[in-house]
């Protein structure tokens, strides 16, 4: 199963960068990303916003970067697309970490929605 980051926005970020980042990130609370530390990598899917119809949907990694109450969730720079920025909001769906070599589901019985709108809820 997977978390499910709806309509985040995607924001530019200078200075000290994870190792591979392209300097865009979204944020996503904490409490979602339980477990996992700073430099793991998350794979997942984007779906960019764009008007009312939606791009396709593209496999991207991002790199989590954890803090007290956001974790930032940095676009691998071999991943950037600058259609990412046509808009600025896209849909996120997590599936799995990487932990040093090991992968493990992000949530294994049921997904996980998010975002500033609803807060959470759980399929």
């Amino acid at each position: 199963m997977a978390l499910i980051v709806e309509d985040s926005l995607i924001r530019k970020r200078d200075g000290a960068l994870p190792t591979g980042s392209s300097g865009f990130f979204v944020s996503v609370p904490s409490v979602f990303l339980f477990g996992l530390a700073d430099g793991d990598k998350i794979i997942g899917e984007v779906k960019i916003k764009v008007g009312k119809a939606e791009q396709e949907t593209k496999e991207i990694i991002l790199i989590l970067e954890k803090e007290s109450g956001d974790s930032f969730l940095h676009i691998a720079s071999e991943d950037w697309d600058m259609n990412f920025m046509r808009e600025g909001r896209a849909d996120l769906k997590l599936k799995e970490a990487i932990h040093g070599e090991k992968r493990k589901q992000l949530y294994p019985k049921r997904d996980i929605t998010t975002s500033p709108a609803i807060g959470c809820r759980i399929s």
